[in-house]
């Protein structure tokens, strides 16, 4: 599973957790193994999201660096 789509579940899970403590919350029940469940998702969420931008970062650095590198090969070649 790629980095992006484990952020989207994640992201979706965080919401139906939220829509349930609300609920729990109008109804007067505790909500305290929710809360736990919600704060572990989001400092997963944070790290990923980290992550997801640093190889994102990378591969346009990479992508650029190997472009100009192989525009400079074509015109030696040519």
């Amino acid at each position: 599973m790629s980095t992006y789509t484990l952020i989207k579940r994640i992201q979706k899970e965080i919401e139906k957790i939220n829509e349930e403590i609300d609920i729990r919350i109008i109804k007067g029940l505790s909500y305290k193994a929710l809360s736990k469940r919600h704060k572990f998702l989001s400092e997963e969420l944070s790290s990923l999201k980290k992550e997801y931008a640093v190889s994102q970062s990378v591969y346009k650095v990479s992508k650029s660096f190997f472009g100009r590198v192989a525009q400079y090969v074509s015109v030696f070649l040519m």
